[in-house]
Order: structure tokens, then sequence, then C-alpha cells
């Protein structure tokens, strides 16, 4: 069984975005799982819970929690599709018993599913570098664009971010 670097996984996550014609934030996880032909049922569900990847007649669909708000809702359904990138990827993968991958993977493929590098990187060179407009941009906090940009090296985390 082959090991995967993050790299790896995030370009799962590219490749899907690209195939399913998505060219400008913010990215549309639901037409995402619209692309790979998973439906998406959302209910009220128990607090505890989030999303889940189930099968329905042998077929993998997706209950997202009402409860949740929707950033929740959000990256829930990006974890999920992400379970099942993995598993469309590698033959090799097993869900949901025996799996040789964490939950760590499926989080990565979920924060490049909502906040990819190829677009951050070119919205980022059109916008100078604006963490603000870009997290309005792309539907996240200025936090999290912040430290995504500086995650990607395009933001040096000095300490002091500036405001004019």
């Amino acid at each position: 069984m082959p090991l995967h670097s993050d790299a790896y996984y995030r370009s799962l996550a590219e490749e899907v975005i690209k195939n399913a014609g998505v060219d400008e934030p913010p990215v549309p996880i639901d037409e995402i799982a619209a692309f790979l032909g998973v439906p998406v049922t959302r209910l009220e569900l128990p607090l505890w819970s989030t999303a889940a990847l189930i099968y329905e007649d042998g077929m993998p669909a997706v209950l997202l929690n009402t409860t949740k708000d929707i950033e929740t809702q959000k990256a829930g359904l990006g974890h999920v599709l992400g379970h099942l990138l993995i598993l469309l990827a590698d033959t090799a993968e097993r869900f949901p018993k025996g799996q040789s991958y964490t939950h760590h993977e499926a989080d990565i493929i979920a924060d490049e599913l909502e906040i990819p590098e190829f677009m951050v990187r070119d919205q980022a060179q059109k916008w100078f570098n604006d963490y603000r407009y870009l997290a309005r941009l792309f539907g996240v906090t200025e936090k999290r664009m912040l430290g995504r940009m500086q995650q990607m090296g395009i933001i040096k985390n000095r300490g002091v971010i500036w405001d004019y």
C-alpha cells in the first residue's frame, strides 16, 4: 500500500475542481458532489454528527446535519467527499473499516476543495495579496484566508499585519 504526501491529496481535490469546470471562486462544493454523482441530503441529525458518507443501493450518498451552521456543513461535505476521492483514486483503499489513512487526509482534501491553492495564487496576484478581499471572494473568514496564504508562503508570518 503506497504512502502519499499531503501534496498528493491536494492534487486529488485540484483535479476534481478542474474537471468539474470550476475556475473561479468560490468553489461550490455542492456542485462538486453533483459532478461526482453523489446526492446530498440535508436533514436534522444528532448534535454530535455533522456529515455522513453512506451507501444507498451500492452508491455513495451524503447526509448533512441542518442543525449545524453553513460553514460547518461545507467543511463536513468537503471532508466526506475527501474520503470518497481517496477511495476513487486508489483501489487498495477501504472505507470505513480497515482504512489505511486517517481523517487528516480527508481534511486536507476538504480544505483544498474550499480554498484551492491554484485559485488562491491566481486571485492573490490579481488582488495584490489582499487576504480580506480574498476571504470574501472565497466565502471564508479573514483569519482562515490569512492562515491559508501564510501556509502557502504568499504572506510571510512576521507577527504584525499592518492595517492601512
